[in-house]
């Protein structure tokens, strides 16, 4: 019976013929074939423990990979995406309005008067005051726009399949809440001197590039300071 137990536990001791009664004969081969069913169960236990750390690693790969990928687009202060992320996807949306015809418009959005905000109350508060205003853009647009952090205080949002009327009221829309402070975490307790210019350019109505798109749409940012265009804000931080 002593092959019969190593046999239970994968392994074998015969190294002679088999000679002897039937009865031995028997018990060789059931112990041969436990052998054989052992080594299977073992090798399908390794295979599976194999499978579940691969799937494990590999899950913990796409996790890293999505970090990453968030890390690169996006603006760390504000949680918008950022210039990068955001000229990317204005250079598709450009070759699609071309190649379907469908609008895309750009809102660009400068926070006048912020360096006077830094100089007087610092940039930790000059920080905070970004990371709201990003907050009431995030609040007020569509899913399908793409806000970003476009420079130092300035913000852009691109609009798809959305003509250049419709833009300038979002932007309007924009400009009234940042003016009124308040956001859908609640509102803001102190005031700080701030105004807000913003340009709209719409492609291809009005521009053929990206770089026409934001030179158009910058250049209304800067006429628009002073002017009625320019909503002051009344914003601060908690």
């Amino acid at each position: 019976m002593a092959p019969l137990v190593g046999a239970l536990f994968g392994w074998s001791l015969w190294g002679e013929s088999i000679v002897g009664t039937e009865a031995e004969k028997v018990v060789e081969v059931v112990g041969i074939a436990l052998t054989g069913a052992v080594g299977l169960f073992l090798a399908s236990h390794v295979r599976s423990r194999n499978i579940e750390i691969e799937r494990a690693y590999s899950t913990h790969l796409e996790e890293l990979s999505q970090r990453l990928r968030s890390l690169a687009y996006h603006d760390s202060l504000t949680d918008l995406y950022n210039h990068r992320y955001f000229y990317e996807q204005l250079s598709h949306e450009v070759e699609r309005a071309h190649r379907y015809g469908r609008p895309v418009s750009v809102i660009l959005l400068d926070l006048d008067n912020f360096k006077v905000v830094n100089d007087t109350y610092g940039h930790l508060m000059g920080d905070k005051l970004l990371a709201l205003i990003a907050r009431i853009i995030s609040d007020q647009v569509r899913g399908a726009d793409i806000p970003a952090r476009y420079g130092g205080d300035e913000f852009a949002i691109i609009l798809p399949d959305t003509p250049r009327a419709a833009a300038e009221a979002t932007a309007q829309k924009l400009a009234r809440a940042i003016a009124s402070g308040h956001t859908n975490a609640g509102a803001l307790s102190e005031s700080l001197p701030l105004s807000t210019s913003w340009g709209v350019a719409c492609c291809p109505d009005e521009a053929r590039t990206v770089s026409e798109l934001l030179q158009l749409a910058d250049d209304r940012v800067y006429a628009a300071k002073g002017t009625a265009a320019s909503l002051k804000a009344v914003s601060s931080i908690e």
